[in-house]
């Protein structure tokens, strides 16, 4: 398999009430189970024989297996700094908040990226599988013609494509929460068919139109890798998540 950086996007703080709870600083250093979270993304990521360097970009304890990196400002200026630091054209990234995530899950996601033809390539997982392995957490949801989806918190980029690009994401990421603003970038059309599909019918949007309305807006291939991973879309980001799998 071709050989592979891993990023792990390792920055965020925590608010007065979660850091009372775990006695952590940040999200990164967040008990579950037997270790912080970031340590779990490490260990998974350093069982998959295609993954070389592992970058953590945050403030997280130094350690055998990763390098650490300061993080920026901003979630897109953290994956500009991956990319940077980034030996090899082939970049994973993983939020730090997975302390479910396995060598397998991620072996099926990097295979399926490599695979894909594309450049870019974003995780999501069928909700239902989530709710099976997880019960008793929550989940955002959006509903396609291929069903009710949750984002997964992996994706990978061909690093030289991605730099190149990288402006294009961020105009897209400063619009997200300004509707006007997305609508100007993603087109008036596919945002009213997402809100008629979530709202109407799943069958007015699939997954391969946003794909082609994406990859029109960045100037090259991307794909969403659909991933029957329920760890992958599953991240402990909110105190009510943490006491959830504490106390199940």
């Amino acid at each position: 398999m071709t050989p592979t950086t891993a990023v792990v996007l390792a920055g965020g703080t925590i608010d007065a009430a979660w850091q009372q709870q775990t006695g952590a600083r940040t999200r990164a250093e967040v008990p579950v189970g037997d270790a912080p979270m970031y340590l779990h993304v490490v260990r998974a990521l350093r069982q998959v024989d295609a993954i070389g360097d592992i970058l953590l970009i945050g403030d997280t304890p130094t350690g055998e297996g990763y390098t650490t990196l300061p993080p920026r400002d901003s979630l897109l200026e953290n994956v500009r700094l991956g990319l940077e630091h980034s030996p090899t054209d082939s970049v994973l990234f993983a939020t730090v908040d997975l302390p479910f995530l396995t060598p397998e899950s991620v072996r099926f996601f990097l295979s399926e990226s490599l695979a894909s033809g594309a450049a870019l390539t974003y995780a999501v997982v069928p909700a239902d599988l989530c709710r099976e392995r997880f019960p008793q957490l929550k989940r955002t949801t959006v509903r396609l013609r291929e069903g009710e989806l949750t984002g997964g918190n992996l994706f990978w980029a061909q690093r030289a494509v991605a730099l190149r690009e990288l402006h294009r994401l961020e105009a897209l990421y400063r619009a997200r929460k300004q509707p006007v603003r997305l609508a100007l970038h993603i087109g008036v059309g596919l945002l009213i068919r997402f809100l008629l599909a979530q709202y109407l019918s799943p069958r007015l949007l699939s997954v391969e139109q946003i794909e082609r309305r994406v990859a029109r807006i960045l100037s090259v291939p991307v794909k969403a890798i659909l991933t029957p991973y329920p760890e992958v879309g599953t991240d402990i980001d909110r105190l009510e998540h943490w006491l959830a799998v504490q106390y199940p």
